[in-house]
This record gives C-alpha cells, sequence and structure tokens, in this order.
C-alpha cells in the first residue's frame, strides 16, 4: 500500500490496482448515475473517477468513515481531490475498470440507425 500527501495536509493510502477484482468494478459503477436513456452529463467522469478512487483507498487521515462514499468524497477539499485524480495508481486503476471504449457521441445515440462503435477504416 502507497501513501500519500494530499495538498491539505491529510493523507490517504491506497491498495495496488493489481488487487481490484470484479467485484470492485461492479462498485464503482455502482457510482455512476447513468439512466438506461444513457443520460450523460458533465459531471459523469468525476463520477467515474469518484468510483474509481473509492475502491482504492484502503485508509486515510480524514474522520470520515471507511469505505469510502461519493457523499464523502464530496466532502473533501477540490485541490485533495483533483490530487487523489491525478495519483499513479488512480490512473492506473481507472483504466484497469473503466478500459477505453469506443465512445458514442450525444448525436448517435440520439439516432438508432447509427453505430456507436468506431469504424474501421
Amino acid at each position: 500500500m502507497a501513501r500519500h500527501a494530499l495538498p491539505s495536509g491529510h493523507w490517504v493510502e491506497l491498495r495496488d490496482p493489481a488487487t481490484l477484482r470484479r467485484g470492485d468494478k461492479k462498485r464503482a459503477l455502482r457510482m455512476v448515475p447513468i439512466a438506461e436513456d444513457i443520460d450523460l452529463t458533465l459531471g459523469t467522469p468525476v463520477e467515474m473517477a469518484d468510483g474509481t478512487i473509492s475502491v482504492m483507498i484502503t485508509a486515510w487521515s480524514y474522520e470520515y468513515p471507511l469505505p469510502v462514499t461519493a457523499a464523502t468524497l464530496d466532502l473533501l477539499p477540490l485541490e485533495d481531490g483533483n490530487a487523489l485524480e491525478e495519483l499513479p495508481e488512480i490512473q492506473e486503476a481507472h483504466k484497469l475498470l473503466h478500459p477505453d471504449q469506443p465512445a458514442a457521441t450525444p448525436e448517435q445515440v440520439a439516432d438508432e440507425t447509427s453505430p456507436t462503435e468506431a469504424s474501421a477504416g
């Protein structure tokens, strides 16, 4: 486990991304409130980051209990939240939990006849 100092003076301990399991992915994805109609918002990337952060933190100096929830992450100073998102372990875990997939544009989502995968050529 790696301990990282945060800008506010608090610290977090993170697990090794190699220890992530399928259940961690499910827990992280539950923190992203996307409706069945694919209601993506500008907050979606932050919610995805929160899901990743929540499964990675094993200890911290904040008075908030573990496991980390979206509500407790919302209470962190902005500078600490930004620093958490940039930590190498969080970045690596994010890639494992949310592997790059061809993204659909809002126009493609609205157009049922349009493919949502990148074209081959």
